[in-house]
């Protein structure tokens, strides 16, 4: 190995007259970088894992979710059949109950309606007597008055028809009887309010005979309405109660309802999911796999890539290769350290946007170029650059255009151990 190099660096030497030396300090400066480098990507490497790992747990998740929730729907749909037989024969009770209390409800309106004409009627023979006893009231009080002292009962038709003659004359008055004696007078007044009274009497008697039947009646009617009515309400609170089992019943249903449409909509969501990173998960399980060997080659890689940093600046792109494939991978295999085949550097040391931004800045596409440009950003040591073409410059002042970069270019300057320019 010790003799390849000192050839390689004799024909870097002879071809193009550019001399690079291995020193301790460079040695150290690869050791440091080998370190950082290796922090750098042991970490991204364990981040990106993590993802992965997380997606797949994720996963694992989701599919021990859809199990479980397939075993609970199809509890819940057992215990929804349960509750949906019990709120039908639940229903058939409220069906007969309210059935019960609708023919009682008829039955007491029947009464309600018979004793409601009962009072209509008495209301209507009320206001007739009512009527001709405030008419006759001055002059039945007025007779009342002069038979005080007389059995008013007592008084019947024939009595007044045996006194009709009397009346029809035309001296049979108060004020005739008074000037012939007022005891006359007085008796004379006394058998006309008799007969007054008697008339007044007759008519009266039968309207308040008839209110005192209709009354009996109405105390019939509303015993029978009393009982109807407390039957009606054992219907109706057996109504009430048989009622509040089936709302009982049915909100149970319709929470088993809702917790297995629920339940089925979780486990449709997760299979969609689960179907929809099916290939992901293949890819995941894949990948993390890969994480794991790219770990263990990352000793390897992390040396090539920091050797590359260290000490290949000062060659061409043949030159480089020829090291990297001739001497370094072969003297890693012989030591068996693990690494990664055909080993892409510029991958390895810098990702696809900063590529695209470095051309933006004038850096030229190609390999070589890009190279340089991971040399010149990540070697620990700061480069010198032989840039004929003056590209390495104008890459330069746009990239650090706003840090004030303070530059004085010579293109005669030549030397450049850590650059290819």
């Amino acid at each position: 190995t010790e003799a390849y190099t000192n050839i390689m660096l004799f024909v870097l030497l002879y071809r193009y007259r550019r001399r690079a030396h291995v020193t301790p300090k460079s040695y150290l400066s690869f050791v440091n970088g080998y370190k950082n480098i290796y922090a750098e990507k042991l970490k991204y490497i364990n981040e990106q894992a993590e993802r992965m790992n997380i997606g797949l747990s994720k996963l694992m998740e989701a599919s021990e979710s859809v199990a479980q929730l397939s075993q609970d729907l199809a509890i819940k749909e057992k215990e929804l059949e349960v509750a949906s037989v019990k709120a039908d024969q639940v229903l058939a009770e409220v069906t007969v109950s309210a059935q019960a209390s609708a023919k009682v409800k008829n039955e007491v309106q029947e009464v309600k309606d018979k004793a409601q004409k009962i009072v209509d009627e008495i209301d209507s023979e009320k206001v007739k007597a009512e009527s001709k006893l405030e008419a006759a009231k001055p002059a039945l009080e007025e007779a009342e008055a002069s038979l005080q002292q007389f059995p008013k009962d007592t008084i019947n038709e024939e009595t007044v028809e045996l006194l009709q003659p009397y009346f029809n004359m035309d001296d049979y008055t108060f004020e005739n009887g008074k000037k012939v004696c007022g005891n006359v007078a007085g008796l004379l007044s006394w058998t006309l309010a008799m007969a007054t009274f008697f008339g007044i009497n007759k008519e009266v008697l039968p309207l308040k005979a008839n209110l005192a039947k209709q009354e009996g009646r109405l105390a019939v009617a509303n015993a029978e309405l009393g009982k109807a009515q407390a039957l009606l309400d054992e219907k109706q609170a057996e109504l009430d109660k048989v009622q509040a089992k089936f709302d009982a019943a049915m909100n149970e249903k319709m929470d088993l309802l809702n917790d297995a449409e629920s339940c089925r909509r979780k486990m449709q969501a997760a299979s969609a999911l689960i179907d929809g990173l099916s290939g992901e998960k293949v890819r995941w399980t894949q990948q993390s796999k890969e994480f794991k060997a790219q770990i263990n080659r990352l000793v390897g890689d992390v040396l090539l890539c920091t050797g590359f940093l260290s000490y290949l600046g000062p060659f061409n792109q043949t030159f480089r290769i020829l090291l990297l494939k001739e001497q370094w991978e072969v003297e890693m295999r012989i030591r068996k350290i693990p690494f990664t085949e055909n080993l892409n550097l510029i991958s390895m040391l810098v990702d696809p946007p900063t590529i695209g931004e470095w051309g933006l800045q004038g850096l030229p596409g190609d390999d070589l170029s890009i190279q340089n440009g991971i040399i010149v950003t990540k070697a620990t040591r700061y480069p010198l650059l032989i840039d004929p073409q003056t590209q390495g410059k104008t890459w330069i002042k746009s990239k650090e255009k706003d840090f004030d970069l303070q530059h004085s270019y010579q293109p005669q300057h030549i030397a450049a151990p850590n650059s290819g320019y």
